[in-house]
C-alpha cells in the first residue's frame, strides 16, 4: 500500500504535536498508550497480516481522534467547548463523538480480521463484528475504571471523562455499538470490493 508510509509519518507527526505542552502530562501518557500500542501491534504483525487500504485509513483516523483527545483531554477539546457554549450545553461532547468513532472506524478492521481468520460470513460476520466492538467497549470501560482507581484521583477523573454523568459508561458503550452498525452500513460494500480484489 503506497500511502502507508504517509499515514505512518502523519501519525508520528501528530503524536509529536500532542506531546507539546499537553493540558495534563499524566493524562497524556495514559491516553497515548492506546494509539501507540495499536501502532506497535500493527507494525509487529505487518508481515503476517496486512489490512486493506480502507482499514488502514480508518485506523489512522481513530488514532488521530485519540491523539487530539490526549493533548487536550477528552473533556476539554476547544472546538467542542465552543459547540457546548454555542448550544447552551454544559458538557464537552468530544468524548461522546470519540466513542461513536470507535465503532464507526474500527468495525471494518474487526470485520476484516473475522473475514480472513474465521469461517464467519454474511449476517454472522456483521453480527460478530458489532459484538466484538461492544465487547471491546465494555472491556475498555472496565479498564478505564481500573486505571482511574490506580492513578492519582485527579488524573483518574480526567482519564474517565465522565464530566459528572453517572451513566457515562453506559452511554459510551451504546455509542460504540451505534457507531459499529453505522460503520458497516457506510463501508461494507467498499470493504467487500477491496477484500475481493486481493483474493
Amino acid at each position: 500500500m503506497r500511502e502507508l508510509p504517509l499515514l505512518t509519518l502523519s501519525f508520528w507527526a501528530l503524536a509529536a504535536w500532542s506531546a507539546i505542552d499537553p493540558y495534563d502530562v499524566y493524562d497524556w501518557w495514559l491516553e497515548m498508550a492506546t494509539p501507540v500500542a495499536g501502532y506497535a501491534v500493527l507494525a509487529a504483525t505487518y508481515r503476517r497480516f496486512r489490512f486493506t487500504p480502507l482499514s488502514y485509513r480508518l485506523m489512522f483516523l481513530e488514532g488521530l481522534l485519540l491523539i487530539v483527545g490526549a493533548h487536550y483531554t477528552h473533556e476539554r477539546v476547544p472546538l467542542f467547548d465552543w459547540i457546548a457554549e454555542e448550544f447552551g450545553r454544559s458538557r464537552n461532547d468530544y468524548d461522546r463523538v470519540a466513542h461513536f468513532a470507535v465503532g464507526f472506524l474500527l468495525v471494518v478492521p474487526v470485520r476484516e480480521l473475522l473475514a480472513e481468520l474465521s469461517p464467519l460470513r454474511a449476517r454472522w460476520l456483521w453480527a460478530m463484528s458489532v459484538t466484538v466492538i461492544l465487547a471491546w467497549a465494555a472491556f475498555y470501560e472496565i479498564f478505564e475504571w481500573w486505571i482511574a482507581v490506580v492513578a492519582a484521583p485527579e488524573v483518574g477523573v480526567a482519564y474517565l471523562g465522565s464530566q459528572g454523568d453517572p451513566w457515562d459508561a453506559q452511554k459510551d458503550m451504546l455509542l460504540d455499538g451505534i457507531g459499529a452498525v453505522s460503520g458497516l452500513l457506510a463501508f461494507a460494500r467498499a470493504h467487500d470490493r477491496q477484500l475481493a480484489g486481493r483474493r
